[in-house]
């Protein structure tokens, strides 16, 4: 995994801290164009701190940008994989409104 993630991680800093460090550090990442990089970051900020924001939103944008360019190619797989994606992200936040969690 990447340092500066782990760094994050092995902080112990509380959910909420530790995610928007994650969020930050992502955020940095696509703005030098490290899309894979920021993806990890949001993915680990959402494991950190599932409620509905700006890591799931992010993600959400990402992963359909990376179905489009799956669909392009023609990588059927690569499509269904990030739909799936998509889809289990959409149905976390869903449940993280719905019942508070």
């Amino acid at each position: 995994m990447n340092p500066e993630i782990n760094e994050i991680l092995q902080r112990g800093m509380p959910a909420q801290a530790c995610a928007e460090a994650l969020n930050a550090l992502g955020k940095r990442y696509a703005d030098r164009q490290d899309t894979d990089a920021a993806i990890l970051c949001w993915e680990k900020s959402v494991e950190c701190y599932g409620k509905p924001g700006f890591a799931q939103a992010q993600l959400m944008k990402a992963w359909n940008a990376k179905r489009r360019a799956c669909s392009l190619a023609g990588d059927g797989a690569g499509v269904e994989h990030y739909s799936v994606k998509i889809d289990a992200l959409m149905q976390q936040s869903k449940d993280a409104i719905r019942y508070g969690s």
